[in-house]
């Protein structure tokens, strides 16, 4: 990811394996790595459910872009509506007109994007590794499942990756070749990245300083120029960022970090996120020891003056920095979030690939790095594609359940936006209601212009939701109960605010969600219990009543 070029000055893309002939020579060596990557992109596409941020996505995404700045853009007291930008939603919504908003076509645009971080990451590391670097680097690009998760996600999170690495190539080519078009190339990237989430910053700053560290002062006055048109670029949305600032501060639900959340980045890096309990182990060690190989590796290479050291360097430098810079940066307000360091993900997998592919290691330590790494892999895979605990639930399910069972009068109630927006995308033609997050909380992140511009506006309270209606079908994720159990509540307020007045009638399981029917008063008998989606096992401590 610097400049330098091979120790014999000559690509070292063409010094370290022989070039295949006969057939070998016409399939060219990316080719199977995009064929994998995009084999273990495909899986689940259309058949995991959305959560609440993907359905917020799409259902923002398909109001138009005039929209999505009223629902971004609006500021009320000085704070802004949302905190994102809206660059990739404006993405959405193009590739929604061409291909329609269905989960699978809308994850499809994220797996584009994933593979073209893929091949840009592969030609990247081929033009500074080598080879044969680079083709384990591709293959660890490909399986990876950090970068498969984010690959499939309708959220900005692929694109981003996709630019930031895209924005280090450039930069390179420019640090060693000059040239207009490619300073201006790299502003011009690194000003959609941040368009497309703010935290693009925290890759790119790092990145722009390598200059001074390598004390090259011209090409810091070009990076400085470019930066600045950049900057630029950026000046339209640089406008209102003070008031999106301000809606982090205001409320925002991510938690005070520490050192914790470094070591929790480098396991993500390997095994990716949600990791299975009994598979964390085995990440954990695994990383420990990629790391001691890699630093090891590196030591060994730098002292010995081999270029492609340096430029392993650069990969572990933009690996670390811009994640030691998130979490200094949430010292003064919490800002860290895992897959804004997708583009960091690739970078550690440059400087490991080196390490193991082209370092002067013992073949026994890179064996055994490679076994591990693969190993860990396979496990995070595994978890990611089974994983279907909370914010997930079989929401078309649920709202299937709902259209054959809601009688004339009653009311559909969500205890909050975690499962009302999931059910609004799959029963647009439902009439269903959800309740307020606590105002100024962590969780208070939906605005009030954000829920005008989707046409679902969160209730009063319970009492105005439920008015008189005969019957109430009551949503509510099973970790919020338990939430409210930690709090010392016997139960959920809005499940006591119901019992009061009603009858309970049944329960039906949906994954991590609870169906609560109530139904006329509450002298009449609570009759039935079952269970559905999946036929999941009843545990009766989640009957309302129970602690």
């Amino acid at each position: 990811m610097g400049s330098d070029r091979s120790a014999s000055g000559g690509s070292p893309a063409t010094t370290d394996r022989p070039v295949p002939t006969g057939r070998l020579a016409r399939v060219p060596a990316w080719l199977p790595i995009l064929l994998v990557a995009l084999l273990v992109r495909l899986p689940a596409l259309n058949t995991k459910p959305l959560w609440y941020d993907e359905a917020f996505a799409l259902l923002l995404a398909a109001k138009g872009p005039a929209a999505l700045l009223e629902s971004t853009l609006t500021v009320q007291d000085g704070v802004a509506a949302d905190v994102h930008p809206p660059g990739y939603y404006v993405l959405l919504w193009g590739w929604g007109r061409l291909l329609g908003t269905s989960p699978w076509s809308a994850r499809l645009l994220s797996v584009l994007l994933g593979l073209g971080t893929v091949a840009i990451g592969y030609r990247l590391a081929r033009d500074t590794l080598g080879v044969r670097t680079a083709g384990l680097a591709g293959w660890m690009l490909a399986l990876a499942p950090f970068q498969v998760h984010y690959a499939q996600e309708v959220r900005m999170y692929g694109l981003l990756a996709l630019q930031l690495v895209a924005a280090a190539a450039v930069y390179r080519s420019a640090l060693r070749q000059g040239g207009l078009i490619r300073w201006l190339g790299f502003a011009a990237l690194a000003s959609a990245a941040q368009y497309t989430h703010s935290l693009a910053a925290l890759f790119l700053l790092p990145l722009a300083l390598i200059p001074i560290w390598r004390r090259r002062w011209r090409d810091v006055r070009r990076t400085a120029a470019s930066g600045a048109f950049a900057l630029l670029l950026y000046t339209p949305w640089l406008l209102h960022l003070p008031s999106q600032i301000a809606r982090v501060r205001q409320a925002y639900w991510i938690a005070p970090s520490g050192p914790a959340e470094f070591i929790r980045t480098l396991v993500i890096y390997v095994g990716g996120s949600p990791l299975p309990a009994y598979a964390l182990p085995v990440v954990l060690f695994s990383v420990l020891l990629l790391v001691l190989l890699g630093g090891w590796a590196l030591s060994r290479g730098l002292r010995r003056g081999e270029a492609a050291a340096r430029i392993a360097a650069w990969a572990a430098y933009l690996a670390f920095a811009p994640l030691l810079l998130m979490l200094t940066v949430s010292l003064w307000q919490p800002v860290y979030l895992d897959r804004a360091m997708l583009p960091g993900g690739v970078a550690f997998l440059f400087w490991i690939a080196w390490a193991l592919g082209s370092s002067s290691l013992p073949a026994r330590m890179r064996w055994t790095g490679l076994v591990l790494l693969v190993a860990s892999f396979g496990l995070g895979l595994a978890g990611y594609y089974t994983y279907r605990g909370f914010p997930y639930a079989p929401f078309d399910d649920l709202v299937a359940r709902l259209r054959s069972s809601v009688a004339p009068g009653e009311i559909v109630l969500h205890s909050n936006k975690l499962s009302a927006i999931p059910a609004a995308y799959y029963g647009p033609d439902l009439e269903q209601r959800y309740l307020p997050d606590l105002p100024g909380s962590a969780s208070d992140t939906l605005a009030a212009a954000s829920q005008r511009v989707l046409g679902l506006k969160a209730e009063t309270d319970i009492a105005s939701a439920v008015g008189d209606a005969p019957g109430v079908w009551f949503i509510v994720f099973r970790r919020e109960r338990q939430e409210y159990a930690d709090l010392g509540y016997s139960q959920h307020p809005g499940l006591d605010w119901l019992q009061a007045r009603y009858s309970w009638e049944e329960t039906v399981l949906f994954g991590e969600l609870e169906l609560h029917h109530f139904q006329g008063p509450p002298s009449r008998a609570a009759v039935r219990w079952s269970s559905a989606a999946a036929r999941e096992p009843v545990d009766a401590n989640l009957a309302p009543g129970r602690a």
